[in-house]
């Protein structure tokens, strides 16, 4: 039994080093590629252009609540307990209406966020299984698994290349 196990082993091993020949690896780092290429590009300029205009809308409202604190404090002399109470009770409303307003804004830009890195994931992954293809590469990797790598195997550059030209085809 011992013997069929290590003839077994010894089929196998030789077999691997024939075909270890024919390996050819490569890696691809996926964080730049997303930050560098023209679809990464877009995507950061409409979410920061986005953002400004949230950006102003809350800057408006904290504005408007800081008006309304200092008429407040004018005013809370001159008004009775109840009406005071009252305005009090309303300022808080809104104090808690910008709150909300402003967690609900960054929350909506954070899964904005995330669908265009979901997507633009998922088209460079499809680009990186079309290139490795092309290119006869048996394994792909991604940058921030390896511990080392030579520069000679980095298909990041020819990635973010490809992808480009892709993207600007498709939203010309």
């Amino acid at each position: 039994m011992k013997r069929i196990i290590v003839a077994l082993f010894m089929v196998l091993c030789v077999g691997s080093m024939a075909s270890a020949a024919d390996l050819k690896i490569g890696f691809v780092d996926l964080q730049k590629a997303l930050m560098t290429s023209a679809a990464g590009q877009s995507a950061k300029a409409k979410m920061d252009a986005e953002l400004q205009t949230i950006q102003a809308e809350i800057l408006k409202k904290q504005t408007d609540l800081t008006a309304l604190q200092e008429s407040l404090k004018k005013q809370v002399a001159l008004l009775s307990v109840e009406a005071r109470q009252q305005k009090e009770a309303e300022f808080q409303q809104q104090v808690r209406d910008y709150q909300r307003f402003t967690k609900d804004q960054q929350d909506a830009m954070a899964a904005k966020e995330g669908a265009f890195t979901k997507q633009i994931l998922r088209d460079l992954g499809a680009q990186v299984v079309a290139m490795s293809k092309s290119e006869g590469i048996t394994v792909m990797l991604e940058k921030g698994q390896l511990v080392y790598a030579a520069d000679g195997i980095d298909y990041t550059d020819a990635l973010i290349k490809a992808y480009d030209a892709s993207y600007t085809d498709s939203h010309k």
